[in-house]
């Protein structure tokens, strides 16, 4: 009777997790792009499209990768995805590097933003590395609220030099 139960309970939650994933895909699909610019490199764009992710100008060729989507909430949640990929060591060794990327995609003002989400080792936390704007609502130099509270605090006392 209880392996029912459970079956039942998953069979009426399922269509529900798969609206709130597409929610969030029809949320993100397009192109978002890099809204300050390092140095003299190229902007990073992200191309979201039903479940994968182009990214160009990351690293030194063009991937997609599959994304996943959680801890969603009204109008924030996270998308993340991770890239292998084999580098040679000077001593001509090949190692196996992963990087998984962290975004959280929040509306400020009615303007949706994609931040790119680390942890600061000086005592912060988590900050904000990059973010991203629809290519629609670009602005150069655009800096959000959040990445403003998160990054601009200072570092506990005992962290400091």
């Amino acid at each position: 009777m209880k392996l029912f139960s459970i079956l039942a309970a998953t069979a009426l939650f399922l269509p529900h997790l798969t609206a709130m994933a597409d929610d969030a895909g029809g949320r993100l699909d397009g192109t978002w792009i890099e809204t300050v610019r390092f140095e003299d490199h190229p902007r990073t764009v992200l191309h979201f499209s039903g479940r994968e992710v182009r990214v160009e100008n990351m690293y030194d060729r063009e991937i997609t990768a599959r994304y996943a989507v959680t801890d969603k909430k009204a109008d924030e949640f996270t998308v993340s995805f991770e890239h292998r990929y084999t580098v040679r060591r000077g001593n001509g060794r090949v190692v196996e590097r992963r990087d998984v990327h962290e975004f959280l995609y929040h509306v400020e003002n009615g303007r949706p933003i994609l931040s790119q989400t680390v942890i600061e080792l000086d005592g912060r936390g988590l900050i904000i590395a990059e973010e991203f704007l629809r290519e629609e609502d670009f602005t150069d130099g655009f800096t959000s609220e959040l990445r403003h509270r998160l990054n601009d605090r200072a570092a506990p006392s005992m962290m400091k030099e």
